[in-house]
């Protein structure tokens, strides 16, 4: 009788371990919005240049756009703004264009600010994108979605409010260095530090006011057109602080001021950031499958030596085709 208990206890045992560690055992939830949101991306294109580490390319949309289609079903259209010219990605088949737009820097800048290569001068330009729907949910392509998301994870049920990152809003400050001269002789908004990776809720009308508010800093911005790595070069030269070219935190913390934002605290396990300096052998991602979070990052720019850039991103790819086994309609 003890024999059978046991083996009873150790089967029960099993079959919890085989469950926890299933990754199609998520949190599901498919609550639709009764109003259009829509996806966009800002992306290089397909390239190999390793000599640019903010341009190479690693496959990383695909997959991210497998975990909206598979996460996110709810979601409206998917726009791609990508670096010209503008090219349909080379895993879609003819389908693509029921769910997905594509437009280049063309399409959105005006001509004297281009060509352009800085991230943060492109995301100003995003309200520019034709057709975009008036709420939008910002990723750069190497952000993820690692469970099911409802909308409401991005906007208020009614639409009217955005949710925005409570620890974000609360380090805003000043953007001029203490102490130290002010050149900026223009009105800038507050910087808010670096911002989580993960994906970015906002509406257009906010944005445009932002813009409206803060136009000569908006065109500070855009006249940046590439950058090295952090950006943070300029922002010195200038005596402000570091992230001084970032959108994410002012403009939330403009909408949350506003009352037009929702300050939500997004838990710890619910976003997890891999990178090379802090994880080189990936381990994180072992904490993906096992916790599932809503959003994640693996990020790349810090891998100075090519093989192991190729290393990363082998083992990385053996993950995806894991977690994201499903194709949408549109991919070959």
């Amino acid at each position: 009788m003890e024999k059978i208990v046991v083996i009873i206890i150790i089967f029960i045992l099993i079959l919890t371990f085989l469950n926890i560690n299933n990754t199609e055992n998520f949190d599901i939830v498919n609550t639709s919005p009764h109003f259009p949101i829509d996806i966009v991306y800002t992306w290089a294109g397909e390239n190999n240049l390793i000599n640019n580490q903010r341009l190479s390319y690693n496959n990383e949309l695909q997959y991210s756009i497998r975990s909206i289609m598979k996460f996110a079903p709810w979601v409206n259209k998917i726009y791609i703004l990508m670096n010209p010219p503008k090219k349909k990605p080379s895993w879609f088949n003819d389908l693509y264009s029921d769910k997905v737009v594509i437009y280049d820097h063309n399409d959105t800048f005006n001509e004297e600010n281009l060509p352009c290569t800085n991230s943060n001068s492109i995301e100003t330009t995003l309200i520019n994108i034709p057709n975009l729907s008036e709420h939008f949910i910002y990723f750069n392509d190497d952000v993820f979605l690692g469970n099911y998301v409802d909308y409401t994870d991005f906007f208020s049920e009614d639409g009217e409010k955005m949710i925005v990152n409570s620890k974000l809003i609360k380090k805003c400050r000043d953007m001029n260095l203490e102490d130290s001269e002010k050149i900026i002789n223009f009105e800038i908004p507050i910087e808010c530090g670096i911002s989580d990776h993960i994906p970015f809720a906002f509406k257009k009308s906010i944005i445009y006011e932002f813009q409206q508010k803060y136009p000569e800093y908006i065109n500070f911005v855009r006249s940046i057109k590439d950058r090295k790595y952090f950006g943070s070069d300029v922002c010195k030269k200038n005596n402000l602080r570091n992230t001084c070219q970032q959108q994410h935190g002012p403009i939330s913390k403009y909408a949350y001021d506003n009352n037009k934002a929702i300050s939500k605290n997004i838990k710890t396990i619910d976003k997890i950031y891999i990178e090379f300096n802090s994880d080189p052998y990936l381990k994180k991602l072992s904490y993906i499958k096992y916790f599932k979070p809503k959003f994640f990052c693996i990020n790349d720019t810090k891998i100075a030596n090519i093989q192991h850039k190729q290393i990363f991103y082998s083992k990385i790819k053996i993950f995806f085709d894991d977690y994201y086994f499903e194709k949408p309609y549109f991919e070959i």
